[in-house]
């Protein structure tokens, strides 16, 4: 399931709270409500999702308010998504209260592009790798679809379709549109608007715990959308930026591997000798833990040199190095800036 198919989920982990009150149907003059079974409740969802789907077939945009609750604080959020599905093109853009927006987009069969965030870690990051004015990342993934990695309309409110729908009601109005009124096991309370053809139209959720509550409410149109992706200019390889970022503690990282290897190794022989072997094996792990910790970027490298090793590192844009020896001396593990 794609990440944007859970954006209340996606928001929430900002940590962010907010207060919401959803806003009531309108009244008709003649409803008449159905309760329905789980069974009943599950397969009237599917046919939305059936319906919804066929009416989405060239394109659809979605405009979703979040809000949350928790422990007296408020906040509030949202999501808009843009779906080109002729072109297989998708753009999506949130943010939660008091923070910047954050956007991505999907191009089937090319990969994805997510905005980089504007800090000064970031803008460093891209000054030394010669990229200054770029602001987004892209990753290349020729098997990208938005049928597996972008959601529909339906799964931005219900995850799989009908598949935690619990009993509920179905109440339908004069002019033929349909409310359904059902519990799901992943977002809680569910109200889904319906046209006369049970294509889905708005769409709301409450989902309650202890002292959190969390709210999202959905509103679709259909047909044809338009889609621009980020210019080339303004793009950055994914790999590379996430490199860039690593090197900007190139120094830390270093010294991080070489002193925990040292450590490490004085434990292991417990007050004994040192070995030269246990020695290399440990600050060997102990560095790539140190790569794994920013990232998985090779960074810092360790080399053999006599009763010991030398860990160092050197970047690729500014071609600075640094570097540590750690050696075995007796009972002592010897660590100096070389």
């Amino acid at each position: 399931m794609s990440v944007l198919s859970r954006p209340a989920i996606l928001l929430a982990s900002a940590s962010v709270a907010a207060g919401l009150l959803i806003a009531p149907a309108a009244a008709y003059a003649a409803d008449t409500t159905t309760d329905l079974s789980a069974a009943q409740m599950k397969a009237a969802v599917q046919a939305v999702a059936a319906a919804t789907d066929t009416a989405s077939a060239q394109g659809w945009a979605s405009d979703l308010d979040l809000n949350i609750t928790f422990g007296g604080t408020t906040a509030t959020g949202w999501q808009t998504i843009v779906t080109d599905r002729e072109h297989g093109l998708l753009t999506a853009s949130f943010a939660v209260q008091g923070q910047p927006a954050t956007s991505v987009f999907l191009d089937e069969g090319a990969g994805g592009y997510e905005s980089i965030s504007d800090d000064s870690r970031t803008k460093a990051a891209l000054k030394m790798i010669g990229r200054p004015t770029a602001t987004y990342t892209f990753t290349a993934d020729p098997t990208l679809t938005l049928a597996d990695d972008a959601p529909s309309p339906l799964e931005l409110v219900s995850p799989v379709a009908g598949a935690g729908t619990g009993a509920g009601t179905k109440t339908v109005h004069d002019d033929g549109s349909v409310d359904y009124v059902f519990t799901d096991t992943t977002v809680g309370t569910v109200t889904l608007h319906t046209d006369a053809s049970s294509v889905l139209t708005a769409a709301s959720t409450e989902f309650k715990e202890d002292e959190a509550t969390l709210s999202q409410q959905i509103d679709y149109r259909y047909g044809p959308q338009t889609v621009t992706l980020p210019e080339a200019g303004t793009t950055v390889d994914a790999k590379t930026f996430a490199k860039g970022l690593a090197y900007l503690d190139m120094s830390g990282m270093v010294r991080t591997a070489a002193v925990s290897g040292a450590a490490d190794t004085r434990r292991a022989a417990k007050g004994g000798k040192i070995k030269v072997a246990t020695l290399r094996k440990l600050v060997r792990r102990d560095a790539s833990e140190t790569d794994q910790a920013a990232g998985g970027v090779d960074v810092v490298k360790v080399k053999n040199i006599t009763s010991g090793v030398r860990v160092y590192a050197t970047n690729p844009w500014t071609k600075k190095s640094v570097a540590y020896t750690v050696t075995a001396s007796g009972r002592k593990v010897l660590v100096k800036k070389a």
